[in-house]
Parts: C-alpha cells; structure tokens; sequence
C-alpha cells in the first residue's frame, strides 16, 4: 500500500513517518504524494485541507481526540492490518459556508461569535421554515467531525456521521439552553445591532451585524478510515 503524510505537527508528522517505516507492506519513500493510495493527516488542519481540495482518496487521520481517529502510538498496528483487508470507510461531509455569496469550506464547525469579548448578541437558525432565536455570546455549528470539539466543549452532542449538523449557542443567557441537531442545509442570522464575526474553522470569514445572515449546507464527502472498526487504534 502506498501511503502520503500530511501533517501540521512537524514533531508528530516525524514520529508518525517513523511508525510507518516499521510497518511490512506500506510505501512512503519512493511515493509520489498525488500517487499514493491512502493520505494520513496528522491533526486537524491537514484534514480540514483535504475538505477544502475535495481529497477523493481514503483518509486515515491521526492525533485528533476524537474516537474515530487513530492514536499515533497504535499507528503501526493499525497499518499492519490494512493491506490484508477492505479499509473500514465511513462518508463524513464538511460544511460549506456561505457569507453575502462568498463560499467556504469548514471541514468541522462553523462559529458566530460577538466581536468583543463576553458581550452577548442575539441569534436566529431558520431550517425548513421553522425559525428559533436566542441570546448569546455566540452559535457553532458543527459537522460530526467537529461535533467532538468546541461544539462539545460548549455543550453540543458527539455526532456519528450522517446524523445531521450540531447547532450549540455558546455561553448563552438562559437557565437551560436548548441545542439542535438539524438536517441541513439550514441558515443562522444575527438578530441585534452587535458586531459579530464568522469563522469557517480557524478561518475569519466576516464581520457584521444585524444585517448578517449565514448560509451552511455540506459538501462532497471525505472518504474517512473509521478507527472505531479497527482493533486496538486507541
């Protein structure tokens, strides 16, 4: 098997290359990165990368605390089983985001939140002509990819993939605070005069306010190799 590492961690990406290079059966020397049959990202951005080029070979990713992801160090066991064997494949789409006709990808989540800090605004998410407002500092809405990140960590559900899309309002001003997992495509709008501003990802998109209205469907889906379907990947 002919496989390419992109990584974002030059530390990591250099103990994941070491980990492959005791493995029987996998190539990475003599391959040509457009060539290989399976790209390993280390970490996020390199498989945000891969969503944003449409990348249509399989995916392996490493070192995301998520339970679909493989840890570096089980790295050589899982390698060693994949070229006697079909590569476990599940289907994970990113958002594609789009702000006054400009179009984004975001392979996890997509955040609204106040320009200043701890101010709190208010937010509307129109699906299917059903339409619901709260207040808040901001909203994230994430894929199943992001859903195990700044979605969870503000209190969203984990997401298997192909259930939906996460819509978690972030320190909202409420007792209890609803959240949603909706069928896209689905749209999210600033309700008040504060500046907020979008981010796709890591990646500012936009700055508004009462006038801005943010549009999220998904995209071509990433081929990704589910590390729950193999032995011992954690």
């Amino acid at each position: 098997m002919r496989v390419t590492i992109h990584g974002s961690d030059d530390q990591l990406s250099t103990a994941v290359a070491a980990a492959i290079d005791r493995v029987d059966g996998i190539d990475t020397e003599t391959v040509d990165s457009e060539a290989a049959d399976l790209v390993i990202t280390v970490g996020e951005q390199p498989l945000g990368d891969c969503a944003t080029r449409r990348e249509e070979r399989p995916i392996l990713p490493v070192g995301i605390e998520a339970d679909w992801s493989v840890d570096p160090e089980a790295l050589p066991d899982v390698l060693g089983q994949l070229p006697d064997r079909k590569l476990p494949t599940v289907d994970a789409a990113p958002l594609v985001v789009s702000v006054d006709g400009d179009e984004s990808t975001a392979a996890f989540d997509t955040t609204l939140i106040t320009s200043e800090p701890a101010r709190i605004s208010e937010y509307g998410v129109s699906v299917d002509g059903r339409r619901d407002t709260f207040r808040a500092d901001g909203v994230v809405v994430a894929s199943p990819l992001g859903s195990c990140g700044y979605a969870r960590a503000a209190g969203g559900p984990t997401l298997d993939f192909g259930t939906g899309l996460a819509v978690v309002p972030i320190a909202p001003f409420a007792t209890i605070a609803d959240t949603w997992v909706l069928e896209p495509p689905l749209s999210v709008s600033v309700e008040r005069d504060d500046s907020v501003t979008v981010f796709a990802d890591t990646t500012e998109l936009a700055t508004g306010r009462s006038e801005l209205t943010v549009d999220i469907t998904t995209g071509q889906p990433l081929s990704l190799v589910d590390c729950r379907y193999l032995p011992d990947c954690r």
